[in-house]
């Protein structure tokens, strides 16, 4: 039998050899200000790639908190400007890298004993709302954007920054990051949370300081889809939106399809292809309307739509292969076969718009990104 005292000094030996391992993986990772050098002298893509190894996210964003105001001023009020869009910037990055990994908890207490429970209190003892907790992904963005909100009238570069940072947020899929709690009045068996004051509502502050951006507004009625009646008002006010009136009907047709109003729904793809010409929107709108026109077992009204969508976006893989299905089950194998052979022959594959449909403007996020990259060349 091991001794006491040789157990303790076991336990000593791992944990002491626990802590050098620690101290060697920190290390290993760059420091936030390391970071930030390497952002403003244009290393984007090495960044980028770091960004994507196994760091200490916690770490890296209690650096950036306390270190990345002083890296900003550190080089006089000429340069701030710039090296401030290279924080926030590095900020955006940070939280793309790490948001699939960890975005938010949500933690349920345990049951509370009531002392003199009222009446109908099951067992004499209550559950708790449940607590928020948000992971470092979404605070990088917020950081970033409170250090912006600190100008009273946003820098023309801001808009690209908030533009950017809406692609990473809708990425996550987390509507309540954009507008709050969706399950509030719900009570705790749906999951409402009980710290309120932790709400970060992050469309609030930027339609605040762009009110009239119409991607900001549609933002707001893709973020509502528990709220039908406030996405179709969002939706509604930019149908005649030269920018993004297309976009509006479309998203207003695929919530009346989820909601089984097929006739409406196919009322707003139609509005949708006569507003736009962006293939993307045109492939959903056609995509949706042959889902709809197939379950009417409307097969030729269907088939159509499917090919007109794989027209709009070739390859898309949803599309083709609801085409080839059709085409198939009526004799049509050569041609069936020749529409899945080309898909699958397509280097690189189609990114499809289906797939990217939940994410809304993140496929903007190339673009945008370059944009800001691109101001911090200057």
């Amino acid at each position: 039998m091991v001794s006491r005292g040789r157990r303790i000094a076991l336990v000593l030996l791992l944990a002491s050899c626990a802590f050098l391992l620690s101290g060697r993986l920190t290390a290993r990772q760059a420091t936030v200000t390391t970071f930030l050098d390497r952002y403003a002298a244009g290393q984007f893509e090495a960044v980028v790639d770091e960004l994507g190894g196994d760091l200490d996210f916690e770490e890296l964003l209690k650096q950036l908190k306390r270190d990345g105001p002083g890296w900003i001023d550190a080089a006089g009020p000429e340069l701030r400007e710039r090296r401030e869009l290279v924080a926030v910037t590095f900020a955006l990055e940070a939280a793309r890298a790490d948001q699939w990994y960890q975005w938010k908890w949500i933690w349920l207490p345990p049951e509370m004993k009531a002392i003199g429970a009222p009446p109908g209190m099951v067992g004499g003892s209550y559950q708790p709302f449940p607590i928020l907790d948000w992971r470092p992904a979404p605070l990088f963005i917020e950081w970033a954007c409170e250090r912006l909100r600190k100008d009273t009238t946003p820098r023309p570069i801001e808009r690209w920054w908030q533009l950017a940072a809406l692609a990473v947020a809708q990425r996550s899929e987390d509507v309540h990051f954009l507008v709050g709690d969706p399950n509030i009045g719900r009570g705790t068996g749906a999951g409402e949370i009980g710290n309120l004051q932790d709400e970060i509502k992050h469309l609030d502050h930027v339609s605040a300081r762009f009110p009239s951006e119409p991607r900001f507004m549609l933002a707001q009625g893709i973020a509502r889809p528990q709220w039908p009646e406030d996405a179709f008002k969002a939706f509604g006010a930019l149908l005649g939106d030269e920018d993004v009136g297309g976009e509006a009907a479309m998203r207003a047709g695929a919530l009346e399809m989820r909601l089984g109003q097929r006739a409406e729904a196919l009322q707003y793809f139609e509005m949708a292809e006569d507003r736009t010409r962006d293939p993307y929107v045109v492939y959903l709108a056609r995509f949706f309307t042959g889902q709809i026109r197939e379950r009417q077992r409307a097969i030729h009204a269907a088939t159509e739509a499917y090919r007109g969508a794989v027209a709009a976006w070739p390859h898309a893989q949803a599309a083709t292969m609801a085409l080839a299905s059709l085409l198939f089950d009526a004799g049509r194998r050569v041609e069936a076969q020749t529409l899945a052979g080309a898909m699958l022959a397509a280097k690189p594959p189609a990114r499809d718009p289906w797939r990217e449909f939940v994410h809304a403007d993140n496929r903007f996020w190339p673009q945008l990104v370059g944009r800001l990259r691109a101001e911090i060349r200057k």
